[in-house]
């Protein structure tokens, strides 16, 4: 089971620098993945694509390539990515629900626990590593489009440029956004409520002119950053709970005062940050519906969910004969859900537990 260069990275690091990048991450793992969801619907907006040109039919045919990978990624990884952050809920309960002494008594189920959640979101990690691929392709082919448009591509640079001087934020990849009549206020509150005001104030209003085939710029500037930060994010989660792994198993050896003394400040610390990473998981919950919405409103084919069902049953069989035996409580949990009857079941569950 290899560990991501950012997982292992994540190795080194100690508990505190752990937390804080973890804590970090999970304030923006919502709008990010509500940034990928709202690119692939606006893909399908009033003047995303042109029409009657040869360079339209081209953007086109980019928008439903596209369309494909997000069908997949709504009916099968989405409901498996609520697995992996009910995963770190449910880790940090014990912190909260526990004192010290009980903690310490449960480490041996914790610690088992953990190795299942570390093994689901490894996997997690790679169903959405694998996503990425058929759309850095399409990325590819947007770079080519938004240069063939000259007056298209000139349009971006200038508007963008502006917007991004008055915004100065880290998720800039929003300001795709702006291009998209409608897109882009819907993408305002979005934004706001993550303290990007400026940033959500300058997409609301828009670039004030039409451009048509917008498509390729949202596909290039939008849809695979934004993807690539809940990547990222993805991967905290990974390398956190292989951290936390690692340094639990070594509390295990009873009677040392300097290992009891590395519990108590162990659990004190991620006590502290049980709240605040307790709150995101919530957002990262009430994120569902909204993101749901933007990929229903993607129009589907009557061949999505046979494809879907032949990517994840490819992606089970991989990760059974990867582990061979040794899989453990979360992943078999993912593993039970990868079949279209699991995930809705999964997703029925969720939807009860907001309830």
């Amino acid at each position: 089971m290899k560990l991501s260069p950012k997982m292992a990275l994540s190795k080194g690091m100690n508990t505190k620098a752990q937390l804080d990048i973890l804590d970090e991450q999970m304030e923006t793992i919502s709008v990010s993945m509500r940034g990928f969801t709202l690119a692939m619907r606006s893909l399908y907006a009033e003047n995303a694509v042109g029409s009657g040109s040869d360079t339209a039919l081209v953007v086109t045919k980019l928008r439903d390539d596209t369309r494909q990978d997000a069908m997949t990624y709504l009916k099968g990884v989405l409901p498996l990515s609520i697995l992996l952050v009910r995963s770190i809920r449910e880790y940090f309960e014990y912190y909260e629900e526990l004192d010290l002494e009980e903690w310490g008594e449960s480490l041996p189920d914790i610690i088992e626990d953990v190795k299942g959640y570390k093994q689901c979101c490894i996997e997690v990690v790679k169903l959405h590593e694998r996503i990425m691929i058929p759309l850095k392709s399409r990325q590819d082919e947007a770079k080519v489009l938004v240069r063939e448009f000259s007056e298209l591509g000139a349009e971006y640079n200038r508007k963008s440029s502006q917007l991004a001087k008055s915004a100065r934020s880290k998720m800039n990849w929003a300001i795709g956004l702006a291009f998209v009549p409608g897109v882009n206020l819907i993408a305002y509150p979005l934004l706001k409520s993550y303290s990007q005001t400026d940033l959500a104030e300058s997409i609301a209003k828009g670039v004030q002119c039409k451009i048509y085939n917008s498509a390729a710029i949202v596909v290039d500037k939008t849809l695979i950053p934004a993807l690539s930060e809940f990547i990222d994010g993805l991967n905290a989660i990974a390398g956190f709970f292989s951290v936390m792994e690692q340094e639990m198993e070594s509390f295990l050896h009873k009677g040392d005062k300097a290992i009891e003394s590395k519990k108590s400040t162990h659990y004190k610390m991620v006590r502290m940050k049980a709240k605040s990473i307790g709150n995101s998981c919530k957002t990262f919950y009430a994120m569902i519906p909204e993101v749901r919405t933007d990929l229903l409103s993607i129009p589907s084919s009557d061949t999505d969910d046979n494809y879907v069902d032949k990517w994840l049953k490819k992606q089970q069989e991989e990760i059974e004969k990867e582990y061979r035996g040794f899989i453990r409580g979360q992943l078999k949990t993912l593993l039970s859900h990868l079949p279209g009857r699991g995930r809705q079941e999964l997703l029925l569950e969720f939807q009860d537990e907001q309830a």
